[in-house]
């Protein structure tokens, strides 16, 4: 409804990792000569095919009951296969800038709009494509514990009430990273104040094969104006067993204030000879923000790292 250059998804951290390692093995097939010196910089980018989006674990459902499928603008982002892509900017002083992107296997565009045109229920016309733009300022505190403060922008093409600012705030110490998330605006797929924390856990492994492991969980806001218990757009109320999704009052599990969301396990490895990347991953299903179930899932994917 959206890992590390800053944000942290459960399927961002994966191709951060990829092009991380993409980016590496072209640089050890193309080394600059050695009388020329290296810029303050590093510049890597990535091309990413995927068997499905998810996004912070919801393979299943947003909704507050059974899941809808994703034809109905619904979990995951996409249950299809997608195309992701981006850049990142890394500096010696500690800043770091990036894009990054995913087709979406639905419209966002419909789905925003349906909060005051009930009568819209295709969501499939117009399918979005997400773009985080985010930048971030890493330190040191004392020896190996560092710090991260940032702010990630989520834009829509063929979006409605979707487009938002997150903040981030981080803490490192060697292999492990803690982070907290903070969503600034009301959007179909968020209540301003939703943090989203996360603990993570990243290793290398022979054959230079990179693990990673993702915990996440969700601190939400019960109320906001696309998501609680009250149709903000005609002012009414939802009756017991129900609760507001986007576009009406639907029965089914009532809004919670925390949950864990996911444990993602990642391995991710160059292909010899190639500059790809493959990499697969399993997500252990959590709750979403209506404490209903996440399925367990398998990913794969395949990276170009240039």
């Amino acid at each position: 409804m959206p890992k590390p250059a800053f944000r942290i998804r459960s399927f961002h951290l994966l191709t951060a990792c990829m092009a991380l390692a993409g980016a590496a093995q072209a640089g050890a097939q193309e080394a600059p000569p050695a009388d020329k010196a290296s810029p303050p910089y590093t510049l890597t980018a990535h091309i990413d095919l995927v068997s499905r989006y998810v996004l912070r674990g919801a393979t299943s459902t947003y909704g507050n009951s059974a899941p809808l499928g994703n034809a109905g603008a619904d979990a995951p982002e996409s249950s299809k296969g997608a195309v992701q892509w981006g850049v990142d900017w890394v500096h010696e002083s500690g800043w770091s800038l990036g894009y990054w992107a995913s087709t979406v296997n639905y419209s966002y565009r419909q789905l925003g709009r349906s909060y005051s045109d009930r009568s819209i229920t295709a969501f499939q016309r117009g399918k979005s494509i997400e773009n985080d733009f985010y930048g971030a300022y890493s330190g040191k505190i004392v020896g190996d514990l560092g710090y991260a403060v940032g702010l990630t922008g989520y834009y829509y093409v063929n979006g409605k009430n979707s487009n938002a600012l997150e903040t981030k705030l981080g803490l490192s110490y060697g292999p492990v990273s803690f982070n907290a998330q903070t969503l600034l605006d009301d959007v179909v797929w968020g209540n301003k104040g939703d943090t989203y924390w996360t603990l993570v856990y990243t290793a290398p492994l022979p054959h230079d094969i990179t693990f990673t492991a993702t915990l996440g969980a969700y601190t939400y806001k019960k109320e906001g104006k696309y998501l609680g218990t009250t149709d903000t757009f005609n002012g009414t109320a939802c009756g017991p067993g129900a609760a507001f999704v986007v576009n009406g009052c639907f029965a089914g599990n009532a809004p919670v204030g925390s949950a864990f969301r996911h444990l993602t396990l990642a391995l991710s490895a160059p292909i010899p000879g190639t500059p790809l990347t493959a990499s697969a991953q399993w997500i252990v299903g959590g709750d979403n923000r209506f404490g209903v179930r996440q399925k367990d899932q398998w990913l794969a994917s395949v990276a170009y790292g240039f």
